[in-house]
């Protein structure tokens, strides 16, 4: 039914149950459910398109990147005079932000119910790094800003950049797995993509599609910064920053739909063998071996190596999920994090073959 299978940076079923109720509603196969997911991306570029934008530009804000930071900005409601905190916060953090660079932004409340707060709270503590005292009396007084795809440079600016303003009170450095960024992966929602002195938003979706709303309200204009948005059913789906956390019961469809995305055969990876071929292993201690250095693994063998593969497949979601026709491959990439030969974290990307009919995981590269 598909003449090609394009590629897709990401898809959004851990928090955006649209396709699980669409395969479960109208009892869509796997290949039916391929066709449409196809076919909404195909909206989605049009739609993008039309705006100005080129959707495989938008890569480096929607996937992780392994050599970037990620920042959670903290801000004291409490010390915020104007109800509408956010859109203060935002009148001084969008001068902070690189024009020339992509990002995503979500924000939130760090919200949760009273039996939660001693977990919230020290979740809080182990990872914020304070810029005042902070009397912390509920875990819904604090704001969170999040933002991946950062420099050092940049990283540096928003956390000190921010010291100006009233409310702010400290940051996380939240590139590596942590409680608070796992609890922020439950609590944060997507405001939107940065791409350059755009950013992309979702709208209604009856509303006229060459319509453009700026839907958070935040001043972005005041800063140079144009607006334009797309259907929400497209944006929450396929532009949705999903804050890297541990696949937990429940949330497996989201593995199995970013799969069924570009292939109609979908099975539970968690089952598959990991294969890595000691040719492959060998080209990577020679071609890859700063990173397997600084990841204490110059002297990984094989077995290892895959092990290290499997026990991770649970860590992290998949991203980059493509289908290259004319070597029958089909191919995601996952994060995985290590300890370093200093226990500190340490992160590396795998591109990963997927094989369903076999059962098997194809190292293709590790960095």
């Amino acid at each position: 039914m598909i003449r090609k299978v394009l590629p897709i940076h990401t898809i959004d079923a851990r928090d955006n149950v649209m396709l699980e109720v669409l395969r479960d509603y109208f009892r869509l196969s796997p290949d039916r459910l391929l066709f449409e997911i196809q076919g909404m991306r195909k909206n989605l570029v049009n739609s993008l398109k039309r705006k100005g934008v080129n959707y495989d530009q938008l890569r480096a804000a929607l996937v992780p990147d392994r050599e970037k930071l990620e920042i959670a900005l903290i801000f004291d409601t409490t010390l915020i005079e104007n109800y509408g905190y956010g859109c203060e916060v935002f009148k001084h953090l969008i001068p902070l932000l690189n024009p020339h660079t992509n990002n995503s932004i979500l924000h939130g409340d760090y919200r949760g119910d009273n039996h939660n707060q001693d977990a919230l709270y020290e979740a809080f503590h182990e990872s914020a790094c304070p810029v005042k005292t902070i009397i912390y009396q509920h875990s819904t007084q604090f704001y969170v800003v999040y933002i991946n795809n950062l420099t050092d440079t940049a990283f540096q600016t928003l956390a000190d950049g921010m010291m100006v303003f009233k409310g702010y009170v400290g940051c996380a450095n939240t590139t590596y797995s942590s409680r608070f960024k796992t609890l922020l992966s439950t609590r944060l929602t997507n405001l939107g993509v940065k791409f350059g002195r755009i950013i992309i938003q979702g709208h209604e979706d009856d509303r006229d599609e060459m319509e453009n709303v700026n839907m958070c309200g935040f001043p972005f204009e005041d800063s140079g910064y144009k607006c334009i948005s797309i259907r929400s059913s497209l944006a929450d789906l396929f532009l949705s920053y999903k804050i890297e956390r541990p696949i937990y019961s429940g949330f497996e469809a989201d593995t199995e739909f970013c799969l069924n995305s570009v292939n109609s055969r979908v099975a539970d990876i968690n089952n598959f063998d990991v294969q890595v071929e000691n040719a492959k292993l060998e080209y990577l201690k020679t071609a890859k071996a700063g990173s397997l250095h600084h990841a204490g693994l110059s002297d990984v063998t094989t077995d290892e190596l895959q092990g290290i593969i499997r026990g991770k497949l649970r860590q992290n979601y998949i991203y980059n999920m493509s289908h290259l026709e004319e070597h029958n491959v089909t191919k995601f990439s996952i994060i995985i994090e290590v300890p370093d030969a200093n226990g500190e974290p340490f992160r590396l990307m795998a591109a990963l073959e997927y094989r369903p009919d076999d059962r098997v995981l194809r190292l293709i590269t590790f960095y």
